[in-house]
C-alpha cells in the first residue's frame, strides 16, 4: 500500500469522502515534503519520544505514570510510549455516564499493552456537582444548548483530572498528558481538565502519526480504528464538532503556518487569496471552520497570563534558581 493511501485508510479519510482537489494537492505536497511522513522515519520519531520518556525518568527519580484511559487511540498510545520507555502505567476508567463502549475498549487496551487497571464511576460524584451548581443556574442540570453541554463537559473532565492527581501522588508519579497536536491547535482539551505532567505525543498529528504509532506498537486495532470522541458528552463525535475531518484540519493548519511563514503580514481577510482555494468551494468552508475554532482557543494555548511585577524582574530570578539548581539536564 502506498504513502497516500495508507495515510486515507487510517486516518479513516477514505470512509468520510474523496478529498477535493485542493487537499489532494496539499496532501501530495506535504508527503513530498516529509511532513507526512514515511514509516521509516516515525520509526525514528517514536525511539526518540521513547528516549526521551526514559531520560525524564531517570532524571527526575519518578518511575510512575498514572492515566486516564477513554478508550480512544490517544490514550492507549500515550500509555504504551511510557510501558515501552521503562514506566510502571497506572491506566484508570472512569466513566460518567459513559457509553460502554468506550469504557471496555479503556480496559481492553490495559490487559493487551500489559499494564496495570483500575475503574472507577465518578457518575454520582458528577451528578452532586451538577446538583450543586444548579443552585447558580438552575438551566446547568438538564438544558441542551451547546454552552451547557460544553460546561458539564468541562466537570467531567476536571474530575477525572482530580481522580487522577490524587493516584499520581498515591503511586508518588505523574499525570501523563495524552493531547496530540491537531486537538491542541482545536482547543479540544480542558484547562485544568486535560492537560497533565508529561505530553508524549502532543507534537503529533491526529490524522496520519497518532494511528501509525498506535498501530506500530501494538495498541488493539478497535481502539485506533474508532471515530475519536471527547467522552464529555458534548457533540456525536471530535469531527462532528469540528465540521470537518482531522485530515482536513490538519492539512489545513500546515497550509496556514506555511503561508504566514511565507507572508508574515496575512490577515485573516488575505488568507484565503494566499492558499489558492480556486473554485475549490470546500476549501473555502474548512477555512472558515479552522480559523474560527483558532480564534475561539488560542488563550488555552497561551496557557496563564502573570503580570510582571512593576519594579522588579522576578519571575527571571525564580527561573534563574530553578534552571542553576534544580531543572533536569532534559527540560533545559
Amino acid at each position: 500500500m502506498s504513502l497516500k493511501s495508507e495515510i486515507l485508510d487510517l486516518s479513516r479519510q477514505s470512509n468520510i469522502g474523496a478529498l477535493t482537489p485542493w487537499f489532494e494537492t496539499q496532501l501530495n505536497a506535504h508527503i513530498e515534503s516529509g511532513a507526512f511522513a514515511q514509516e521509516e522515519t516515525l520509526r525514528e520519531d517514536m525511539a526518540r519520544i521513547l528516549d526521551d520518556l526514559a531520560a525524564y525518568r531517570e532524571q527526575n527519580g519518578i518511575g510512575a505514570a498514572v492515566i486516564g484511559m477513554s478508550g480512544g487511540v490517544d490514550s492507549a498510545l500515550t500509555a504504551a510510549l511510557f510501558k515501552a520507555a521503562g514506566w510502571r502505567v497506572v491506566g484508570h476508567t472512569m466513566p460518567i455516564e459513559q457509553n460502554p463502549e468506550e469504557t471496555a475498549r479503556g480496559e481492553e487496551a490495559c490487559h493487551a499493552l500489559g499494564i496495570e487497571h483500575h475503574n472507577i464511576d465518578l457518575t454520582p460524584q458528577f451528578h452532586s456537582m451538577v446538583e450543586g451548581l444548579t443552585t447558580l443556574d438552575p438551566a446547568l442540570s438538564n438544558g441542551d444548548d451547546a454552552g451547557l453541554r460544553i460546561r458539564r463537559g468541562n466537570m467531567r473532565a476536571r474530575l477525572r483530572m482530580i481522580t487522577l492527581y490524587d493516584q499520581a501522588h498515591r503511586y508518588g508519579g505523574i499525570v501523563a498528558s495524552t493531547d496530540n497536536f491537531s486537538e491542541l491547535a482545536a482547543g479540544f482539551w480542558t484547562l485544568n481538565g486535560d492537560v497533565g505532567d508529561v505530553a508524549p505525543i502532543q507534537s503529533l498529528l491526529k490524522s496520519w502519526e497518532v494511528p501509525w504509532m498506535a498501530r506500530e506498537i501494538g495498541v488493539p486495532e478497535k481502539t485506533w480504528r474508532a471515530t475519536p470522541t471527547d467522552g464529555l458528552g458534548i457533540s456525536a463525535g471530535d469531527e462532528a464538532q469540528l465540521g470537518v475531518s482531522y485530515l482536513q484540519w490538519d492539512l489545513m493548519v500546515l497550509a496556514m503556518a506555511d503561508a504566514l511563514v511565507a507572508d508574515p503580514n496575512l490577515t485573516r481577510t488575505s488568507l484565503p487569496d494566499a492558499l489558492g482555494f480556486g473554485s475549490d468551494a470546500e476549501g473555502h468552508r474548512v477555512l472558515e471552520c479552522v480559523s474560527g475554532r483558532l480564534g475561539r482557543t488560542w488563550y488555552k494555548r497561551v496557557g496563564t497570563f502573570n503580570l510582571a511585577h512593576p519594579r522588579e524582574a522576578r519571575y527571571e530570578a525564580l527561573a534563574g534558581i530553578d534552571q542553576a539548581l534544580f531543572v533536569p539536564n532534559l527540560l533545559k
